[in-house]
């Protein structure tokens, strides 16, 4: 009894620690999607995995240690929802390894793949030519997106909560003037108040507001 109760009582402490920090940060951790969400999976089932079964380490400190760790994560999480470069400096940014229908071959080192897992991946996404390729590209956690040429079903995120995504916005080959000019067409002049913008390969915009 003196081991099954501190470790009963550590175990609900760190369950009941898991349902507050997601329902104050959000369930991206359920499914992650990001650099800082996997990580942050890594840390904390190590936390609780070695401190229930670790006596020395008692419950404040156990209860500490949660504490710090969930700081921690929401001031990452603030960072990158505040600054784009801490952003790709934690999370990374996407990684083309085909661009407009050509393949940049010295990106395959950057993401650490071959070109026979780079196969695989297709084949299991139903692609079997390259030449129908028009973007490749890895995701920061890692997923492989493709979009095939006269693909008219993808779009590409321009703004998301009031903030320009730059790098979307060249990889349609356009600029900042022109966004401001097309969202005037929709009697749109601050983008602070723009909660999402999306550009259609037909050339629409879907204008979501705050």
């Amino acid at each position: 009894m003196d081991f099954i109760i501190p470790v009963a009582i550590k175990l609900t402490i760190g369950f009941i620690a898991l349902v507050v920090f997601m329902n104050l940060n959000g369930r991206s951790q359920l499914a992650p999607t990001s650099t800082e969400d996997q990580i942050g999976n890594y840390v904390l089932g190590g936390i609780i995995g070695g401190v229930i079964y670790n006596p020395s380490i008692t419950i404040v400190q156990f209860l500490i240690v949660l504490l710090i760790w969930g700081l921690l994560m929401t001031t990452i999480d603030f960072l990158k929802n505040s600054n784009k470069n801490v952003k790709k400096m934690i999370d990374g940014q996407i990684v083309y390894l085909i661009k407009g229908g050509k393949m940049v071959t010295e990106n395959f080192a950057q993401a650490t793949l071959s070109i026979p897992d780079f196969y695989t991946k297709l084949r299991t996404k139903g692609i079997f030519k390259i030449s129908d390729i028009e973007d490749a590209f890895m995701e920061s956690n890692g997923q492989l997106i493709v979009i095939q040429k006269n693909d008219k079903n993808y779009s590409n995120l321009l703004v998301s909560e009031g903030k320009v995504l730059e790098e979307n916005l060249e990889h349609i080959g356009k600029n900042d003037e022109w966004l401001q000019e097309e969202l005037a067409k929709y009697n749109v002049f601050d983008i602070d108040n723009v909660f999402l913008v999306e550009y259609s390969n037909d050339g629409k915009l879907f204008i979501v507001k705050r």
